[in-house]
């Protein structure tokens, strides 16, 4: 069970921290920040044909994982529409059937891989390191990626993502969902899982916070980015950017790129040879 109360409480906190995470981004590494919205990606099919002689390194704002994430967020926000409408007193009311659509969509979560590329990205940006354009999720164990090159680096210097992040992600539960080895108990109120040798226990309000920062976080981190990108324009009174690129010979150039509000995506400028 969760109120209304405790549910814009968690979105304003997720929002606040998403927005102060890339504020941060913006005014320290605002090259990094400008290339993180361009959702910059390694093609790496533009290598095969070397008669064609095409970078690989692309830009747009809509690439393939722009759409799978659509996709998915769209499903969300019907789900939030149909279920969290808090019409009982402000309060959601416990639902066992609702719970288990809710674990599947805790595992799509954190198993989209647009999703975690996009979050990885934005950690190493913040911790001061050059933009990943080919970053490779694994297929198992993603716990450990999620633990060790997200959540760790943005705890280092004690980002209030990491926090956000820390309530939310639980591998142990993910696994458990996965696997169905979980059980509900509803006179009890409580999710029993299995958790590598032992079976633990999570309350139906404890599971319901938990959901509540996931979801928040899912659908507003994408939803801030993109609407940073729409009025990048308005925030830095021009259309026209640098990015850094990183060359086959080791060394990183700067490239001009541009913003097209018409279309939401941005384009390397061609030189004028003439």
């Amino acid at each position: 069970m969760i109120s209304l109360n405790e549910f814009t409480k968690i979105t304003n906190e997720v929002i606040t921290s998403i927005e102060k995470s890339l504020y941060y981004l913006f005014t320290n590494y605002p090259e990094d920040y400008v290339l993180f919205l361009a959702s910059g990606e390694y093609d790496e099919t533009l290598t095969y044909n070397k008669k064609l002689n095409l970078m690989p390194y692309m830009i747009s704002g809509h690439n393939l994982d722009y759409f799978f994430e659509y996709t998915r967020l769209d499903f969300l926000s019907g789900f939030l529409n149909r279920y969290y409408t808090f019409e009982d007193e402000n309060v959601l009311l416990d639902d066992s059937y609702r719970l288990n659509i809710e674990f599947l969509i805790y595992i799509h979560i954190w198993e989209a891989k647009p999703f975690l590329k996009k979050i990885y990205r934005l950690a190493n940006l913040l911790n001061g390191k050059e933009y990943d354009w080919k970053v490779s999720i694994p297929n198992y164990n993603k716990s450990k990626f999620i633990r060790n090159n997200i959540i760790e680096p943005l705890n280092s210097f004690d980002n209030p993502l990491s926090q956000i992040l820390i309530r939310t992600y639980n591998s142990d539960l993910r696994n458990a969902i996965a696997h169905s080895d979980y059980q509900l108990d509803d006179d009890l109120k409580t999710i029993s899982f299995k958790s590598k040798s032992r079976f633990c226990n999570i309350s139906y309000d404890e599971w319901s916070i938990k959901f509540t920062y996931s979801v928040c976080f899912s659908y507003y981190f994408i939803h801030i980015v993109t609407g940073r990108r729409k009025r990048i324009i308005e925030d830095w009174g021009r259309n026209y950017f640098t990015i850094k690129v990183p060359f086959s010979d080791g060394t990183i150039k700067h490239a001009a790129i541009e913003y097209e509000k018409d279309r939401d995506a941005f384009s390397f400028i061609k030189k004028n040879n003439n």
